[in-house]
């Protein structure tokens, strides 16, 4: 990120953003494929990788990108770590297999997974490596690294396990459960210490964790929240981000409390509701149906984004406290002209404050 896009997301956490930015989740579901390339070329090509972001920086720069030269293979960081077998495609993410569906041996094969070191085990090495070695590419850019990612500790056990698996897990068994959380939970705050180790200049984490949004409110608070918050107050020096797009709004109001400054959240929950449920202090970053920019007109886009930034104004009783955003990431197969569209309407918007 450019140093006045990075003043702007600051400005916006503290609730004094002047006019209200936007903010997209771009990786590689979207990125290669705007850019005319294979997923294998753009995370095995160091030369694609730059070309495609600096591409990207160029086509909306009125855009702020999150978290901005992203360097990742799909979920596949963090489960890598514990073995989980990969596949790679030309034209799609990346697969991971489980390393086991069985609930009977889940406790034991739980009991003797390693702890990964992100220095050392998978292909966490070569991530680090890949920071190391753009950074000087981003500084001829004049950015900087802004913030650093890492899939959260039900996402990673998921991929581990399956989701069924482990919802069903922590129910008929929750002391493995437990046993495999508090080894992924440890691996997200390993992995984020030793990119914020790789990089220095960052001033934020984001954490994405769409599983632990199966869970009702009550649950969620207690068997979800303490995993999640742990890993939050691991940093406390740091700007906290949230990815969640799950379809339930669960863990919204506990949001405050686990020490969040930014949610991105579903568009499949109003934007009004989710302002009142994640309290005052919480920054919403969100949420423009994604496949929106795949399916519809420029103008429907438009349309919809004005909609929801008054939408929340009305609710919220100004534009203080909004990132608007894609309702999670960028989708496969977004178009230019949308995503122009919902720029526009956010620029036309801000003239009116």
């Amino acid at each position: 990120m450019k140093p006045e896009q990075i003043k702007i997301l600051e400005e916006t956490l503290s609730f004094k953003n002047s006019k209200i930015p936007v903010a997209l989740i771009a990786d590689s579901p979207w990125i290669p494929g705007y850019c005319g390339h294979t997923f294998i070329d753009y995370y095995a090509n160091n030369k694609i990788f730059i070309e495609d972001n600096r591409k990207i920086a160029k086509d909306f720069p009125d855009a702020i990108f999150v978290p901005s030269w992203w360097v990742e293979y799909g979920m596949t960081a963090e489960p890598s770590g514990f073995g989980c077998p990969m596949c790679y495609f030309d034209d799609n993410l990346p697969h991971l297999h489980p390393l086991t569906e069985d609930l009977d041996k889940a406790e034991e094969i739980f009991k003797a997974l390693q702890q990964p070191d992100p220095k050392m085990d998978g292909i966490m090495p070569f991530l680090l490596n890949q920071q190391r070695m753009y950074e000087p590419y981003m500084k001829e850019d004049g950015e900087e690294v802004y913030m650093v990612c890492a899939r959260g500790p039900f996402t990673v056990a998921s991929h581990i396990f399956t989701v069924t698996q482990l919802l069903m897990l922590m129910m008929i068994n929750p002391d493995a459960a437990a046993n495999l959380l508090n080894k992924t939970t440890q691996m997200v705050i390993d992995w984020l210490k030793a990119q914020l180790e790789n990089v220095k200049t960052a001033k934020a984490i984001m954490v994405l964790d769409d599983v632990c949004g199966y869970f009702s409110p009550e649950d969620f608070q207690t068997l979800c929240q303490p995993y999640m918050q742990k890993v939050f107050d691991a940093f406390p020096e740091y700007r906290h981000f949230f990815h969640n797009d799950f379809t339930s709004d669960s863990c919204y109001p506990h949001l405050e409390q686990m020490g969040v400054n930014a949610f991105n959240f579903t568009y499949k929950v109003d934007i009004a509701q989710a302002r009142k449920l994640a309290g005052k202090n919480v920054v919403l970053m969100g949420n423009v149906p994604p496949m929106l920019l795949v399916t519809e007109t420029p103008e429907t886009v438009y349309a919809a984004t004005k909609k929801i930034i008054e939408d929340y104004v009305a609710a919220n009783g100004s534009h203080h406290g909004l990132l608007l955003s894609t309702g999670g990431g960028l989708p496969m197969g977004a178009k230019k002209e949308c995503i122009d569209a919902l720029i526009q309407a956010v620029k036309d918007y801000n003239t009116t404050l």
